[in-house]
């Protein structure tokens, strides 16, 4: 089956930018009403340019979209970007980056002593397409060979606890933290405001392993929702 075009309204010359590298990618495959492509990146450090004083100056996102579909996720207007403005094509369309290691590589140079940097931050470095293609892997593969660094990941995933191994070698010459989001301990609510991401019980027991392992880890319980998870 030949896959969609991506963007039937807009002639693939009148895009720039990353809409034209998201046009240009390849259909990876389909399943469970999500398609998969590649996206030929020519970056994966981007600097934080947010003025809120949040803790890290650089973010990595192996991934562009997250199939987790999270109703409250404030990044769906990512995909924009990309010439892509119904909404639930950040939870379907979901984009690979390509060659993330290797750009990882080369960018790293730019990160100062005491810069910290966060993986995951406007999609899931643990979400579905990662059993996959392991780009997260990768990804850490390459910080695992390299010293001196202050990493954070968040994730909704216990998927998390795949790279134990590796984990530890990151942080053997780096410091390293961890950070799973529990939104809610209620199943039946998560599967209302994060249908596609890991059972609450199964995010806590991935807390838990790795904290066994001894990493730094904490559960983030954002977002705090109004009359629905701020009682005790």
């Amino acid at each position: 089956m030949q896959p969609l075009p991506l963007l039937p309204v807009l002639q693939k010359t009148s895009l720039i930018g990353i809409a034209r590298l998201a046009a240009q990618g390849e259909s990876l495959r389909e399943g469970h009403n999500v398609e998969y492509f590649t996206l030929p990146a020519r970056s994966l450090l981007n600097r934080c340019a947010s003025r809120r004083g949040l803790p890290f100056t650089w973010t990595i996102n192996p991934y562009r979209g997250c199939e987790f579909a999270c109703r409250y996720c404030y990044a769906r207007y990512t995909h924009e970007f990309m010439e892509m403005r119904n909404g639930a094509d950040f939870e379907q369309k979901i984009y690979v980056k390509q060659h993330a290691a290797d750009l990882l590589r080369h960018e790293l140079r730019r990160v100062k002593p005491a810069e910290a940097i966060a993986l995951g931050t406007a999609t899931d470095p643990y979400q579905p397409a990662e059993r996959r293609y392991e780009i997260t892997r990768g990804i850490l593969e390459e910080f695992a060979r390299h010293r001196g660094f202050e990493v954070g990941i968040v994730t909704k995933s216990n998927l998390v606890v795949r790279d134990l191994d590796l984990l530890q070698k990151v942080a053997e010459n780096n410091r390293l933290s961890i950070n799973v989001t529990v939104t809610t301990l209620s199943t039946d609510l998560a599967r209302i405001l994060e249908p596609r991401a890991p059972r609450p019980d199964l995010r806590l027991d991935a807390v838990r392993q790795l904290s066994e392992a001894g990493f730094d880890v904490g559960v983030s319980c954002s977002p705090v929702l109004p009359g629905i998870t701020d009682s005790p």
